[in-house]
């Protein structure tokens, strides 16, 4: 409920004047997020409601099971747009036949460049991943959190996104997902298996193995007030979860 009112505001004034329909999906919210969403249904927004929490994936295909545009933007809650992005983002699409998936720079609420584009995960980068996450909560540790950033300097596009050129990337995150509707019925929905993580990469994964190509445009952007639910609390049901979907990731697409 924090982030649904500021996220469907803006994401109206984006698409003002484009023949469009906004699909809400509540994946079994408990906090009054439905009667807000509710209040939106006159705008052209219609809302699905789930009785409880079907995971990530299963919540998103509802969305793409009752689209029918030519693009479709898959976006988390918590992201703030704006009509350059949109622009931006959907010119691209029109320019590049061969893009099926094409994300842009997502921005902190205090301006800090989010990693929103990266390699597939490996074994290799999810364990320093959490190396780095465990020794930034440690001053004693703070050498070896230095040593493990740096080996996992590779995961990143760190010198692409510091430019303006769109370029082509392994995958970029669920938070932002521009799709082109015909690779989305080429492909497939999102694999339900995974509950939490990483579904985007491997939606991403099984685009490029169809032959359709994922950009990154770092010229556009706008907030997304990132919420870090597993590498906050590694040790909880949904850390869990995602450290089963990873698994499962790994051993579907042999990346060990």
């Amino acid at each position: 409920m924090r982030y649904a009112k500021a996220c469907l505001d803006a994401l109206l004034a984006a698409l003002e004047g484009v023949d469009y329909e906004v699909i809400a999906v509540d994946n079994g919210s408990k906090d009054g997020t439905v009667a807000l969403l509710r209040q939106y249904e006159g705008a052209g927004v219609s809302v699905h409601c789930n009785d409880k929490n079907l995971g990530v994936a299963a919540a998103r295909n509802i969305g793409l099971r009752a689209a029918c545009g030519r693009l479709l933007w898959l976006l988390d809650i918590d992201t703030v747009v704006n009509r350059d992005a949109w622009l931006a983002m959907s010119s691209f699409m029109d320019a590049h036949s061969d893009c099926g998936v094409c994300g842009c720079q997502l921005v902190s609420c205090t301006g800090d460049v989010q990693d929103s584009c990266r390699r597939l995960p490996t074994v290799r980068y999810k364990m320093l991943n959490v190396v780095v996450s465990l020794c930034s909560r440690s001053p004693l540790l703070k050498r070896l959190g230095r040593w493990a950033a740096r080996r996992n300097e590779a995961q990143f596009y760190h010198r692409q996104m510091a430019g303006v050129e769109p370029f082509e990337v392994e995958y970029v995150i669920g938070a932002c997902q521009l799709l082109r509707g015909e690779a989305v019925r080429e492909v497939g929905l999102l694999d339900e298996r995974i509950f939490y993580g990483p579904e985007d990469a491997d939606y991403c994964l099984r685009m490029g193995e169809r032959g359709w190509k994922v950009y990154y445009l770092p010229g556009c952007s706008f907030v997304h007030d990132y919420q870090r639910v597993t590498s906050k609390r590694l040790f909880t049901a949904m850390g869990w979860r995602h450290f089963k979907a990873l698994v499962y990731f790994f051993v579907k697409h042999r990346r060990f």
